[in-house]
């Protein structure tokens, strides 16, 4: 499977490696100037990419779906196709409007607009003959927070449905309650340990259930510190164990940065530990494979 990371990830001293894949972020607004800095440095090292289009400023779903986006939709999409056919990659992903059923989105509309913006999306790279499946390159990945897996109403309300979607992906962090916090180490969760499968494993179980058992990516994954050390390296080799074990996992991007909007610090530059335990799941035979 692949593995991978934000663009902080590539950084770090102990990786031993480059990414497979890389996490990226673009918007309507900014369609014209992909591909990024970043996007450009991990397509020459051989990477391929996972990046989100966000709606921008001032769009809402609905409008999207009526078409009122196109030329910017189609200018991006298109330049991502052949920034794969440039860098000789068989596959490229996007994403429209990752975890839409995150608070953030809230004022983007209601689930049934999302699924028709999506659809209207990923029909206008279909007749483009830009998706794998008419002739080129893009992947589609539907993400959603891993929480919005934890009851299926609220995934089934956002899903655009088989046909619109190639890989179910699920972000999700141990988080320690950082949201709450102002900064620092965060208490250790020795009550309400948190295990891998306590985080993904409804996405996967969603996926066979409701989504024709297609594969399922974690676009974002990641953990706080904690007061004890060895928490984060330890849950970091968990992960890695629960990955070799769950084969419908097609890739993993540990998010190498702070979240936003909060003190929720996942970055592991300063924990020397975490990056050796993230180096081996790299190293690990299971991980090698290219995009």
């Amino acid at each position: 499977m692949l593995f991978g990371g934000d663009a902080q990830l590539s950084g770090l001293t102990h990786l031993g490696r480059s990414p497979a894949i890389v996490r990226t972020y673009d918007t309507l607004d900014t369609a014209g100037a992909f591909p990024s800095t970043d996007e450009t440095g991990a397509l020459r090292s051989g990477a391929t990419l996972l990046t989100s289009l966000g709606t921008g400023k001032n769009r809402d779903w609905a409008s999207i779906a009526a078409g009122t986006s196109d030329a910017a939709v189609l200018t991006f999409l298109r330049a991502v196709n052949a920034a794969a056919t440039t860098h000789h990659l068989n596959a490229i992903y996007v994403s429209f409007n990752h975890e839409p059923n995150a608070q953030i989105d809230a004022g983007k509309g209601k689930p049934a607009q999302f699924v028709a913006a999506w659809r209207h999306v990923y029909q206008l790279a279909a007749h483009a003959h830009l998706n794998a499946r008419s002739g080129g390159h893009l992947h589609w990945v539907w993400i959603l927070t891993a929480s919005g897996f934890h009851q299926d109403s609220v995934a089934n309300s956002f899903w655009p449905g088989a046909p619109y979607v190639d890989v179910v992906g699920a972000d999700g962090y141990v988080s320690g309650g950082c949201t709450k916090q102002q900064s620092g180490n965060y208490a250790d969760p020795a009550r309400t340990a948190t295990k891998p499968d306590a985080i993904f494993g409804p996405a996967l179980t969603w996926s066979t259930t409701h989504a024709e058992g297609k594969p399922v990516f974690v676009p974002e994954w990641g953990s706080v510190p904690f007061t004890h050390p060895d928490v984060r390296p330890s849950y970091i080799n968990a992960m890695t164990e629960y990955v070799v074990a769950h084969p419908q996992i097609g890739a993993v991007m540990y998010w190498n940065d702070h979240a936003h909007k909060d003190s929720c610090d996942y970055a592991l530059d300063k924990d020397p530990a975490s990056q050796r335990a993230l180096a081996a799941m790299g190293a690990d035979a299971h991980f090698r494979a290219h995009p």
